[in-house]
């Protein structure tokens, strides 16, 4: 009777084996959420950030599309990837959209040297042909990749507007072509 006794407490225990193939199991369940996990959220992060880089991007082209459309007058010049438009009928207004980066002078044609560019918008002085301070003006788009990735020129009537946004890792690319209305 006694020995039924000590037979059915060691029963009941577990050994040291099975408490090692128990945290070895939970050890190996534990890496596998954790790389779930992991490849989740960083799947995650890249949308996000793709996701702001569009509706950046898209907002900038929305506003620049929307300016090109109502222009009276328009001009590109090759190999510089600005476009010149004048606005309004009794008192023009006059604009330039370029392509800026501190590092770089603006000697025609541009170098475009950097790896990343500001679109701008700047007021021109002295009607269409006229002069602007390199650097000065609005922000529209940052971190533009230069061309002849990005584009923007003019063919006949049609503008064309075609910019490439890099951040860290993540890339978008936005290309449009617009017809102004009043020219």
């Amino acid at each position: 009777m006694v020995r039924e006794k000590i037979s059915r407490r060691r029963k009941k225990g577990i050994t040291l084996i099975e408490l090692m193939i128990t945290v070895v199991m939970f050890a190996a369940l534990a890496v596998t959420i954790t790389y779930v996990a992991r490849a989740v959220l960083l799947t995650w992060y890249s949308q996000e950030i793709r996701g702001g880089i569009g509706v950046n991007l898209n907002r900038g082209i929305e506003d620049m599309a929307r300016d090109l459309r109502k222009a009276r007058q328009v001009q590109s010049t090759a190999n510089y990837d600005e476009i010149r438009i004048r606005q309004g009928t009794i008192t023009s207004s006059y604009y330039i959209y370029y392509l800026y980066n501190a590092s770089d002078s603006y000697v025609p044609p541009p170098a475009f040297n950097q790896s990343s560019y500001q679109l701008k918008k700047a007021t021109l002085s002295g009607g269409i042909n006229g002069t602007f301070t390199y650097g000065s003006g609005e922000v529209i788009v940052n971190d533009v990749v230069p061309p002849p990735t990005s584009d923007l020129s003019l063919s006949g009537n049609l503008l064309t507007v075609d910019l490439t946004v890099t951040h860290g890792d993540e890339t978008v690319r936005s290309r449009t072509q617009i017809r102004p209305r009043n020219v």
